[in-house]
């Protein structure tokens, strides 16, 4: 495969709003009771995305991706998204909403999220959990901070060959080829990643 066969990713609108939501609402929803997030809580879950409730200062920005941990007693899973919209609250309610798109889920990770919805835990533990963090976009293509647009293009396309599904013969490969577009994607784009590294990095919060 070439370089130019290579999937480029689309720039992400940071205009994005509520009504995008449709869109990444392609199976049914499932309400949660009690299932927790360190940045709030989930209101529902899907096998592609998820819905949080948060406080006003917490608050991500559209297009930001993040990790979230599924954890109980005794599993825990991993899983990286993109938020797709954010609702903001009223003056009547400050409850804030935001909309999360996973990347590619391999059937196992999918089974494990939906079974967390439905039973409250991952595999035979409760008090389930979610923890929220922020990946590291540079480690995601294998670069340092300070690599140059040339070494992160280079290393885009070497790790975007690797693991793209119609080569990579592993369970993960359409969730680490779309990690590896959406973090291109930000540091690709001079803009994007002065803003990416002025939120995360000043502020010790790349993982």
């Amino acid at each position: 495969m070439s370089d130019d066969q290579t999937n480029q990713p689309k720039p992400s609108n940071a205009s994005e709003t509520a009504s995008d939501s449709c869109a990444m609402r392609t199976e049914s929803r499932l309400d949660t009771e009690g299932l927790l997030c360190s940045r709030g809580r989930v209101a529902d879950i899907t096998g592609s995305g998820m819905r949080l409730i948060v406080a006003p200062n917490d608050l991500p920005e559209v297009g930001d991706i993040q990790s979230y941990i599924f954890s109980d007693a005794k599993d825990e899973v991993t899983v990286t998204g993109t938020v797709k919209w954010v609702r903001k609250g009223t003056a009547f309610t400050r409850r804030c909403e935001v909309g999360i798109e996973f990347v590619k889920l391999d059937p196992e990770t999918r089974d494990s999220i939906i079974r967390l919805a439905v039973h409250g835990k991952l595999g035979h533990a409760s008090d389930a959990d979610i923890h929220v963090v922020f990946p590291n976009l540079y480690k995601i293509l294998s670069v340092s901070q300070y690599a140059s647009q040339d070494e992160i293009q280079t290393a885009y396309r070497k790790n975007a060959k690797l693991w793209h599904p119609d080569v990579s013969d592993a369970m993960n490969a359409p969730q680490r080829f779309e990690e590896i577009q959406k973090a291109y994607a930000v540091l690709s784009d001079p803009a994007k990643r002065a803003s990416y590294d002025a939120r995360f990095f000043s502020h010790d919060h790349a993982a």
